[in-house]
């Protein structure tokens, strides 16, 4: 049985999470409760759990804390966080702690079971790789690549790897380290050791190289480096063959580069390690190289995407609200590339994705009663975008989302473009509303959009909202606001300013109409 640990403040939760879990049928066992961290802590030592069930507020030491300390403490444990609180700051730092999910309460039952059952496969598929690396004799070949690949720091050891190298029969020339990373695509029974006895069969059979089991990796010690794309394109069409036989995997694979001799495959190996370190930002489907442009290819096509990167989340937010579909894949590669070309790794991109879609609803909600209903039925897919394989899979994920919710808003006949343009405005006065943006998301010309608008209203697009604006102030005006809080409020920074475009259209100014109203 997995041992639990289940930590709240709460008796009643505690408790009901006891009783309202069938966890024998499940494969778990609770082996004791803790109402905060510093409790939790005195009973993790004394039965070392393999799940944890932590309420991420408690007094003394939260949720939060009790996992950071028991990740310094070296613990591998996995946790499942509760939270009454449906926030993205809680989400992000459980979400940093490595913790395997996040359950707001009332937690819903079947959402925790479908939890328990993901967490029973992969500590049992842990459990099996632990047992099978600690049974393997000292002294066979996977040992002797182990010492090969990963030699030991202070050994004056290059006798040893020369013996290694002979000992597995690999000629004195070049070689070259594949790694391979297995990614779930599913809920499927766990065959990963299935897939690793395949694969080992295969090249066992081909002798093209050694295959290898180092956890969380598999791999292969090439007899001959794959000198050129092609040859990287046929290895990764072998282990295609092999890995997504079976359903519900697919996996990730890093050539790392062409070794001079046997006893330096450890370069090639750290290499490997690397670069399937950074698989986030790879090619789908493809083998990573040292030539894989990696992280530069998004850069680069968003920037011939969007040329003007800058503010390409506020147009975002603009297009989703305006309907305007054709431009929303075009401006989320823009803020991708945006955030690759400043050094954002991929947790902070995850987050910043999760925080737009989440806005995005935010924005919309207060002015949409049917974006209120949709949203209720259809969340921001949070799950998706943090267990995203591929730079790729999260746009994807992003853009079909964004697009969803401006269908919604092209729902039901909004009107044409400057009925929209004018509904915005409404909305949008005290932003930094622009034409030209505008006229990106409708498709035309800023010139001929501003004729067409000028045509339909009879005023020019800065006209029409400097008097919206104007009309707001005079309403805040009249419950008695300050002049600069109301400057502020209809989108006016310089107090002065507003005064200069308040007494144009009013004829007197804000502190003069207020004290007449």
């Amino acid at each position: 049985m997995i041992k639990v640990l289940i930590v709240d403040d709460e008796p009643k939760l505690r408790e009901g999470l006891r009783s309202l879990i069938p966890w024998e049928n499940l494969g778990f066992t609770v082996v004791a409760t803790a109402a905060n961290g510093l409790q939790a802590l005195e009973k993790y030592h004394t039965h070392y759990p393999e799940l944890i069930v932590a309420d991420i507020r408690m007094p003394g030491m939260d949720g939060l804390e009790l996992i950071g300390e028991l990740r310094k403490e070296g613990s591998v444990s996995h946790v499942l966080i509760l939270s009454g609180h449906a926030d993205f700051d809680y989400a992000k730092q459980a979400i940093a702690h490595r913790v395997d999910g996040y359950l707001l309460k009332p937690v819903d039952e079947d959402e925790m079971i479908e939890y328990l059952e993901q967490l029973r496969e992969k500590i049992a598929q842990e459990d099996r790789f632990s047992r099978w690396n600690e049974a393997e004799p000292a002294r066979n070949r996977e040992a002797l690549l182990r010492a090969l690949l990963l030699p030991a720091e202070g050994e004056d050891g290059e006798d040893d790897l020369l013996s290694n190298a002979a000992a597995l029969e690999l000629d004195n020339g070049s070689c070259e380290v594949v790694l391979i990373e297995l990614k779930t695509t599913g809920n499927s029974e766990d065959r990963s050791l299935l897939i690793r006895d395949q694969l080992e069969h295969h090249f066992n059979k081909s002798e093209t190289g050694l295959f290898f089991s180092m956890l969380p990796y598999m791999g292969v010690l090439l007899r001959k480096p794959l000198m050129y794309e092609a040859e990287r394109d046929s290895l990764y069409k072998e282990l295609s063959a092999v890995i997504t036989e079976q359903e519900g995997y697919s996996f990730s694979a890093a050539a790392g580069g062409a070794a001079a001799r046997p006893e330096m495959a450890s370069v090639s190996f750290a290499s490997a390690r690397e670069l399937l370190q950074r698989a986030f930002y790879s090619a789908k489907e493809r083998m990573i190289s040292q030539d894989s442009p990696l992280e530069n290819a998004w850069v680069i096509a968003a920037a011939a995407a969007a040329a003007d990167g800058e503010n390409a989340e506020s147009r975002l937010l603009l297009a989703v609200e305006t309907g305007s579909i054709s431009i929303i894949e075009t401006l989320v590669r823009a803020i991708i590339g945006e955030l690759v070309a400043s050094g954002s790794g991929e947790q902070r991109i995850k987050e910043a994705f999760v925080r737009i879609l989440s806005s995005v609803l935010a924005r919309l909600e207060p002015s949409y009663p049917e974006i209120r209903t949709y949203a209720a039925e259809h969340s921001p897919p949070i799950g998706e975008l943090y267990h995203s394989y591929y730079l790729s899979d999260l746009q994807e994920q992003a853009v079909s989302f964004l697009v969803e919710i401006a269908g919604q808003m092209n729902s039901g006949g909004r009107g044409n473009e400057i009925k929209k343009i004018t509904e915005l405005i409404q909305r949008r006065y005290n932003e930094n509303l622009k034409l030209e943006t505008l006229s990106e998301l409708f498709n035309y010309n800023s010139a001929y959009l501003g004729k067409m608008f000028k045509s339909t209203t009879g005023e020019y697009f800065n006209t029409y909202v400097d008097k919206v604006r104007i009309e707001k102030a005079k309403q805040f005006l009249a419950q008695g606001m300050k002049v600069y809080e109301v400057a502020e409020k209809v989108g006016y920074m310089n107090p002065d300013y507003f005064n200069a475009k308040f007494r144009k259209y009013v004829g007197v100014s804000p502190t003069s109409y207020r004290k007449n109203s």
